[in-house]
């Protein structure tokens, strides 16, 4: 039958290769030393895998393999795996397999341009790198994965136009579960960092506020005592105090205002200070306040060198007014001290590092 014309087939080019002549292949007497080589020949013949190996899905779609495979035409080795239907998300798998499955170094890459790379095991991805570019949105992880979502420990990068944002952390499903989030807008300069635990997220740093930071504060004391100046009295309804402080050696006077928020310098001031040519951080951010003058507008900027008593404070928030010469230090410029305390009939204000 067919298996006997391909068995004399097969014998015949061993003949051919042998250099055997005018042999009657029907009446021969086979050499028992034919028989191993036949034998190796014909088991490769009939063994080989087609290039590619065809894999249909459920859904009628197929794929189709192109690499090293084992006997039974699996995946077994490098290959890359190709998906035929121009509808199919997936573009094409590649790597190292094993019986059919990915194992070891390998990327999945989709017709979105995402793609997902690095260790494999049993078809997961379970450590490696993500990437994702498209909608001007750039995306990039790096960490441990359960399959195609984030899971563990990983950093995450996106940035747009607008702004950076980085999460460092452990991860479940995508999310941030424990870690630090950072976010730095772009057109104004803002960063705000928040902790998550248990996948809820606390704002605890940003830069357009003051905060506590021991290491802002340059002195030697424990604390400082600063003297108040007493203007007006409670028959007239006038009473402030008002205090003295130095912005890179530019002089001036503060009306202390525990019901404001920010630390205000005012207009005038701050053309001398720009003058002078001190240095600041604008953080192209607008305000509006209300305050004793009346609304004001205003803009926010970050400072350096501010000398308070023995104390030089470093980072500080600030609202300069953009149409007003009132200076105001508020309950914002106290927090960046540990503690605050106000003596009011001694006129005096302690300040803690």
């Amino acid at each position: 039958g067919f298996m006997n014309c391909q068995f004399l087939m097969i014998l015949k080019i061993i003949l051919i290769v042998l250099d055997v002549q005018n042999i009657n292949l029907l009446d021969m007497k086979i050499n028992l030393t034919l028989l191993p080589i036949l034998i190796l020949y014909s088991t490769f013949l009939f063994s080989q895998c087609p290039e590619p190996v065809k894999i249909p899905y459920v859904d009628g779609t197929t794929a189709s393999y192109f690499g090293e495979t084992n006997d039974n035409c699996n995946s077994n080795g490098e290959g890359k795996l190709v998906y035929d239907d121009p509808s199919s998300v997936l573009d094409f798998r590649e790597g190292s397999w094993i019986d059919g499955e990915q194992n070891g170094q390998g990327k999945w890459v989709y017709r979105s341009g995402d793609i997902f790379s690095g260790l494999f095991e049993n078809d997961k991805l379970v450590k490696g790198e993500y990437i994702s570019d498209k909608n001007e949105t750039s995306i990039k992880y790096n960490g441990s994965f359960n399959g195609i979502y984030f899971q563990g420990p990983g950093l995450y990068k996106e940035e747009t136009d607008k702004y950076i944002l980085i999460r460092e952390g452990d991860f479940i499903s995508d999310n941030l579960a424990d870690g630090l989030e950072t976010r730095t807008n772009k057109n104004d300069g803002v960063i705000i960092i928040s902790e998550y635990i248990n996948g809820i997220s606390k704002t605890i740093k940003r830069n357009d506020v003051n905060s506590y930071n021991k290491l802002d504060i340059m002195g030697d004391n424990e604390f400082i005592e600063l003297d108040l100046i007493k203007k007006g009295s409670i028959f007239d309804n006038r009473v402030s105090y008002h205090i003295d402080l130095e912005i890179d050696g530019i002089k001036g006077e503060w009306i202390l205002d525990t019901g404001a928020m920010s630390f205000t310098i005012g207009k005038t001031l701050f053309n001398r200070m720009e003058k002078a040519g001190v240095e600041f951080i604008d953080l192209n951010k607008k305000v509006v306040s209300q305050g004793i003058g009346g609304v004001s507008n205003g803009k926010k900027v970050i400072l350096n060198n501010i000398k308070i008593g023995d104390y030089f404070l470093n980072n500080v928030v600030a609202t300069v007014s953009l149409d007003n010469n009132y200076s105001l230090l508020g309950t914002g410029f106290l927090l960046k001290f540990k503690n605050a305390i106000w003596k009011m009939q001694q006129n005096k204000l302690l300040l803690y590092k």
